[in-house]
């Protein structure tokens, strides 16, 4: 068919009353998260929940791209005129600089089931299409699903100027494999030749006393002249197109400018990696591929455990699957596991991450617990105590178990941002207030116990987050790296070895240096009445251990700097006479993924 074959048909308003569509829109509220932030929660919920049976990855894209020439010329006649009445205002919306924002996703069911809400469906068989495309309230009937009464997609409408979507959809529909194509508007409510319409359109071909979806050849070749993703051979899945998209603004202390096609690619994969990074982790059920662009250029996506910001989160995720690792809150009524929370600390990142920082939903390192479903999308950020060194950050994941995530489910509003009490009562509300309560005891930190005499572990680097056990090691004749007033701890027995020994008196700390990230620390020499050499030997550190050498790249010295006179002895040896001077620092360049543990041997060069 040709593109300007469909056309619109606006919903009555039935005598017995009928649900107003700018209602439909404003079950979102007032939400304190960005309008995109929410879009994108809202559509990788619905791309997750219509995952295909099994392990397979479902690929996630989304596209910002300028309507001109005969892309244009397509969308205009595709789209007007626009019904009679409704004030959708396409025309002004298709005259200016429009753009449209799709969001597709593969490896999914699709939009499958009955076309008509009033056709019932068979025995396996999912009304998907029929509860995105007509109806609303209705639950999406998936097991540990993310979603729930589908008032969430008011977004979608929400972020087009003209309130209006398309979808495109590729599913098998009773043995069959069928493509749909369909146009929706969600306006405000109008009257109209002395007729009441609530605002709700559909574009499509006329099907009786409806609107009914373009299907097979006629939809793809529609979808083709409209410009949206194409599906491979046999593929399943949806395309949603966002018409003439409201990208938002960019917001600093002191201004507030329109975002860009950029600004906003860039702000759109930084919240995909704050909301989705559970889904995107290497062993991930049904793993999301995500991808960001605008005008055919693509935004660098991380891996959510290769940035210092998430890579705690995920670490302390991995925790909730390994035995002992975790903490369930205590409950003696079933269900008696309401979830799992585990902690994980690592160093705080040294700058905001160029990407992450355009959403981060917090400033500077983690102290937060992110909490999630059995769905595996993050529901918020709670905040926990500050970390006594501001040098370390820490982060915790709270997870709903199986048998209480509908409970959980119960107590997110439309934006599922939050788990609220109000309304709750009996099972529901003791197990809501009871995670919250564990997970906000759960988030501090102990201050640590300082012992003079005891043997400091100097745990320097992790660039990545990757804290383990902080044992120093030592060698040579018996110089242990020691921190603070380590010393004699009387003149009489014990230990009076240490006088002979080095001893950090300050860091570990982390600094910039023409780019680069490196670790310093300021080391006090004794007093030898011989030439001696001391040698850092700094080593990469894992869980259980040392990384063996050739596994990893090693850390790197730089050079030893004497705090006092300022002079410089490149490498890793700095040779002492009895006359130099005491107290130096060393540098140490570490590997991008590393713990760092420091040990230093001394020699005689007698």
């Amino acid at each position: 068919m040709a593109v300007n074959d469909a056309a619109w048909w606006s919903q009555r308003v039935a005598a017995e009353g009928s649900t107003a569509s700018e209602g439909i829109r404003r079950q979102l509220g007032k939400p304190q998260l960005d309008p995109l932030t929410v879009l994108i929660r809202e559509a990788a919920q619905n791309s997750c929940d219509a995952a295909l049976p099994g392990d397979g990855d479902v690929d996630f894209n989304v596209q910002i791209r300028r309507l001109t020439g005969n892309r244009l010329a397509n969308w205009t006649k595709f789209l007007l005129p626009e019904p009679a009445g409704s004030a959708l205002g396409i025309e002004q919306a298709l005259a200016g600089e429009s753009r449209i924002l799709t969001i597709s996703d593969r490896g999914t069911t699709g939009l499958g089931g009955p076309l008509r809400a009033d056709e019932p469906t068979r025995a396996g068989e999912r009304a998907d299409f029929v509860k995105f495309i007509r109806n609303v309230g209705e639950r999406k009937g998936v097991d540990l699903g993310g979603g729930s009464y589908g008032f969430g997609k008011g977004i979608l409408y929400n972020v087009s100027r003209c309130h209006i979507v398309v979808a495109d959809s590729q599913c098998v529909f009773r043995g069959r494999l069928q493509r749909r194509l369909i146009g929706a508007a969600m306006g405000d409510g109008y009257e109209h030749g002395g007729v009441r319409f609530t605002g709700r359109h559909w574009l499509g071909v006329q099907d009786g006393d409806i609107a009914q979806a373009l299907i097979g050849e006629e939809a793809e070749k529609l979808a083709d002249q409209l410009g949206l993703p194409k599906f491979a051979q046999g593929q399943t899945g949806t395309t949603v197109a966002i018409v003439d998209a409201d990208l938002g603004v960019t917001r600093t202390k002191s201004t507030e400018k329109p975002r860009t096609p950029e600004d906003a690619a860039e702000y759109l994969a930084s919240t995909i990696l704050w909301n989705l990074w559970p889904r995107m982790i290497e062993g991930a059920h049904n793993r999301l591929r995500c991808s960001v662009k605008f005008e055919g250029f693509a935004v660098d996506i991380p891996a959510p455990e290769s940035t210092i910001e998430l890579k705690p989160f995920v670490d302390a995720y991995r925790k909730l699957s390994r035995p002992n690792e975790y903490e369930v809150p205590v409950r003696k009524k079933a269900p008696t596991e309401v979830g799992r929370f585990a902690k994980v600390e690592s160093m705080a990142p040294l700058k905001p991450h160029a990407l992450l920082s355009k959403a981060a939903p917090f400033e500077g390192g983690a102290r937060h617990c992110a909490r999630m479903r059995q769905a595996d999308l993050v529901v918020n950020y709670v905040q926990g105590e500050p970390h006594p060194d501001e040098a370390i950050q820490y982060a915790g994941v709270f997870r709903s178990s199986v048998d209480a995530d509908g409970y959980f489910a119960d107590a997110e509003p439309p934006t599922h941002d939050d788990w609220v009490t109000n309304g709750l009562h009996g099972v529901a509300l003791g197990v809501v207030q009871l995670a919250a309560r564990f997970v906000r005891t759960n988030m501090t930190v102990a201050p640590p116990e300082i012992d003079s005499s005891a043997q400091h572990d100097a745990a320097l680097a992790p660039l990545a987050g990757r804290l383990s056990g902080l044992v120093s090691g030592t060698k040579g004749d018996g110089a242990e790296l020691r921190r603070g007033g380590a010393g004699r701890r009387s003149r009489h027995g014990g230990s009076g070895r240490s006088s002979a020994n080095p001893k950090i008196i300050e860091g570990p700390a982390l600094r910039q240096e023409s780019g680069q990230a490196v670790i310093v620390a300021k080391v006090q020499f004794p007093t030898w009445p011989t030439k001696k050499s001391v040698v850092a030997n700094p080593v990469v550190v894992i869980e259980g251990g040392v990384e063996p050498p050739g596994v990893l790249e090693p850390p790197t010295v730089l050079r030893w700097e004497c705090t006092e006179t300022g002079e410089v002895r490149s490498g890793s040896r700095v040779a002492l006479l009895r006359n130099d001077k005491r107290i130096w620092e060393v540098t140490v360049l570490p590997p991008g993924d590393a713990v760092i543990r420091l040990g230093v041997t001394v020699e005689s060069d007698d």
